[in-house]
């Protein structure tokens, strides 16, 4: 039986399908596309200007289409199976702001490159990510679309999600960057084969029900190119979203069987991630909530949906809206990544250093968000009833009022107790008199120790020359 099942029954997730089909229906979902409305209506779907209306066949039918699993391909940094609850986790994307030392500031370059080390230095982090430079005004025009992406291909260890900065690009030209983002990649990895898989895109609707031009333009470049997509609504009830968590998962549903449905028309069978970041809402601040246990529902709520549809399933992770590496946000986050966890959620998102409503960035947080990562994983291999861990034999031979100390650490041990490596587990003395050291000031240092034992990966000079027009300046050598 799946954890979700405590919170979401069969008949939450049959009602939910049914009122998203009666939405797609009746109320339909706005694309602000016009190749997306030209695809649409050729095959079949019913339009009024914009609105798309589906019925339930073509949706349903679509859904069939994705693949329950799939795997992402690279010959720098290793594959990745997606799905069968791989629980992949990436760090969080996009901060705005850093909190270092007790004090707010704006997110720089450097942080950026940073975190990039921070990742890559992670035994519990196994999909990279890095946004866009903030600071960029010294950048070519090349260099401000693709640096990311130059940067996560020649310095990162894991596997990437990359994607071009289209920001402010021109509309016309967005469907070709992003195709020739996709080129680079393959020639970067030296992958010809078009099947297979080496990126993949977050399609994110404006809710409520309407996809905008920009996204929609990547992701025909994605699916045309046989790339993954994730859909991943971010609803605020009682804004975005009308006010109730059912009513929010009826709306988000609804927003990802439209968007996939267009997806397997542009290319039928392109694998696809079933994702929902919706959250709850503070009314009082107008802000996302994440911190909250609506949120986790909303996470259960995803990964039920998406077994109902069989497909893999993406979900927020070590999220929290404090301010500050405290209390607050550890007991917010561990609820988050233990939610995810629990569900099998096969990508996880944000699953590292993310506060403040998606908007603050922590250090340390980084590293403690790692160890919650790590508590995790191991409440979910749950408890080994084979003979060999009855340990009947050891038992029996120390007897009653033995001991089973023996000069070395059973190996035994080590495969079934987690041993954390920031968390204090000292004597209440013993740490007293090694200085009293809060957890904080542990990662603090483990941070410091993590970014200075960074070291590069190899790369040939071919890929060094295909990636050098992309590279800012200060960082084609090293970073």
């Amino acid at each position: 039986m799946k954890k979700y099942s405590h919170y979401v029954s069969k008949e939450t997730i049959e009602r939910i399908h049914e009122q998203s089909l009666r939405v797609l229906k009746e109320i339909g979902v706005r694309f602000e596309n016009p190749r997306a409305l030209d695809l649409l209506a050729k095959n079949g779907v019913k339009l009024d200007g914009c609105i798309a209306y589906f019925d339930e066949e073509t949706v349903v039918n679509a859904m069939k289409l994705a693949p329950s699993v799939f795997e992402l391909t690279s010959n720098t940094k290793g594959n990745l199976t997606i799905g069968n609850e791989s629980r992949i986790t990436m760090p969080s994307g996009g901060p705005v702001y850093i909190t270092e030392n007790g004090v707010i500031r704006k997110t720089v370059n450097q942080d950026i490159i940073n975190f990039l080390k921070l990742t890559s230095t992670s035994d519990e982090i196994g999909y990279q990510y890095i946004d866009f430079l903030p600071n960029d005004d010294h950048l070519t025009e090349d260099q401000k679309i693709y640096a990311s992406e130059a940067l996560l291909l020649k310095y990162g260890k894991q596997p990437a999600c990359i994607d071009p900065d289209t920001f402010l690009m021109d509309e016309g030209k967005i469907y070709n960057a992003t195709l020739k983002s996709i080129d680079l990649i393959r020639k970067f990895e030296g992958i010809e084969d078009s099947e297979k898989h080496i990126n993949s895109f977050c399609v994110n609707s404006i809710s409520p029900l309407c996809y905008d031009f920009a996204p929609l333009e990547k992701m025909f470049a994605f699916c045309e190119q046989n790339q993954p997509l994730w859909f991943s609504p971010c609803a605020m009830p009682g804004m975005t979203a009308p006010p109730s968590v059912m009513a929010t998962l009826v709306m988000t549903n609804a927003e990802i069987l439209a968007i996939n449905a267009l997806a397997q028309m542009i290319k039928p069978g392109v694998p696809v991630i079933y994702g929902n970041t919706s959250a709850s809402t503070n009314l009082r601040t107008l802000l996302l909530s994440f911190g909250a246990p609506e949120t986790m529902l909303m996470c259960y709520a995803t990964a039920a949906m998406s077994d109902f549809y069989d497909v893999p399933c993406r979900t927020g992770g070590a999220q929290s809206d404090a301010k500050d590496t405290d209390y607050q946000s550890g007991a917010e986050s561990m609820f988050m990544i233990q939610s995810c966890m629990e569900c099998g959620t096969d990508l996880i998102y944000h699953a590292s250093g993310m506060m403040g409503s998606m908007n603050l960035y922590s250090y340390e947080k980084f590293i403690l968000d790692e160890e919650c990562i790590a508590f995790a994983r191991r409440m979910v291999q749950g408890i080994d009833p084979s003979e060999e861990k009855v340990c009947f034999d050891a038992l029996k031979k120390a007897g009653p009022r033995g001991s089973f100390i023996t000069g070395r650490t059973p190996k035994m041990y080590r495969e079934e107790f987690y041993l954390p490596k920031y968390f204090n587990k000292q004597d209440v003395n013993v740490w007293q008199n090694e200085g009293s050291h809060s957890v904080l000031e542990v990662a603090r240092k483990a941070v410091d120790e993590r970014i200075e034992s960074y070291a590069q990966p190899d790369i040939t000079k071919e890929q060094q020359e295909l990636l050098n027009p992309y590279l800012p300046p200060e960082y084609k050598e090293s970073i």
